[in-house]
């Protein structure tokens, strides 16, 4: 059997269409793009998982550990609503701050998580209180936690990021009570490159559809029970334009912000005045952005509605067979 022509995902023979390539000028590495015939993904190659230092290391993920965001996103309400009433015990891998966890846990679950950036960690247990959260992977986890059982294990936008994709889903599987289930969320893979411009090796290494993903959870022992494209409506697009065109107008707020945060610094304004003034100039931002960005922004939106690349995420919840 020739190596080069079997599926990472499906590990079956396959006549991969090449579909692109990528030079990442960070790593100097050449990567090109695969679909695999047999069971629809699409990979990068290398495949290769740059590790957790360079995570630490990229600006996307670690100015999350000190500004977190508090507020629950889509994904996270989505499961937990979809469950209800029933609730256990959640193990969240790759759990970054912690905001997911501490949503399920006001909702009555007992929250678990794991993650490879220790500075996330930290947050999560200083910021969200959460006892339960530790730096690791999963294989290490399972090797220490074997005995553990969860109703319900999520992995929000980490799949793209793997290189043992079998590995860990079978790992998972262990760790999962018999019908117990897993939820995650990806990039979905015919969305407009030009909204998604970081859906690139060496950070997310696989591309995914609905038929790839169904594919993939039923062969390693899962029944899809819901499945979605996500479309983030026309704020993604106005925040596109507002990163390419918004220094041409330019009142100066973020400034105005950073002179009102150094007075605080300085005793020159009280700090709840400060605060307010920020919170202010932040509004006032907005409804700039809005006034100027939000008709093309609705027009585009408006002109992507036939075809599927104003989807940008892909949401799963899936049940493990008994």
């Amino acid at each position: 059997m020739n190596k080069d022509n079997v599926c990472p995902l499906c590990a079956r023979e396959s006549e991969f269409k090449f579909l692109q390539s990528h030079f990442d000028s960070a790593t100097n590495q050449e990567y090109k793009l695969y679909a695999c015939g047999e069971c629809g993904v699409w990979f990068w190659r290398p495949l290769k998982n740059p590790g957790a230092e360079w995570y630490e290391q990229d600006k996307r993920y670690a100015s999350r550990n000190v500004d977190p965001d508090f507020k629950p996103n889509w994904n996270y309400k989505k499961v937990i609503s979809f469950l209800k009433p029933f609730t256990g015990r959640v193990l969240d891998i790759g759990c970054g701050t912690g905001n997911f966890l501490a949503y399920a846990e006001r909702n009555g679950w007992e929250a678990n998580g794991i993650d490879f950036d220790s500075a996330a960690i930290k947050t999560a247990k200083e910021i969200f209180k959460l006892d339960k959260v530790e730096v690791a992977e999963i294989n290490d986890y399972y090797k220490n936690n074997n005995t553990k059982q969860f109703d319900l294990i999520t992995f929000f936008d980490v799949f793209e990021h793997l290189d043992n994709h079998v590995e860990f889903i079978g790992l998972v599987k262990k760790l999962l009570k018999s019908g117990g289930y897993v939820a995650m969320s990806m990039p979905y893979r015919r969305h407009a490159d030009w909204l998604m411009t970081a859906d690139l090796p060496p950070r997310h290494l696989t591309k995914w559809d609905r038929t790839a993903i169904k594919n993939f959870l039923s062969q390693n022992g899962f029944q899809i029970s819901y499945i979605a494209r996500r479309s983030e409506g026309i704020s993604p697009i106005l925040m596109k334009l507002r990163f390419r065109y918004g220094r041409f107008f330019s009142f100066n707020l973020v400034g105005k912000y950073k002179d009102r945060q150094r007075a605080a610094e300085k005793k020159i304004l009280p700090a709840g005045q400060a605060h307010q003034t920020v919170k202010k100039l932040q509004l006032l931002a907005r409804i700039k952005d809005w006034l100027i960005f939000g008709l093309p922004a609705l027009i585009i939106w408006l002109a992507m509605l036939p075809g599927a690349k104003r989807y940008l995420n892909l949401y799963v919840i899936a049940q493990k067979k008994e």
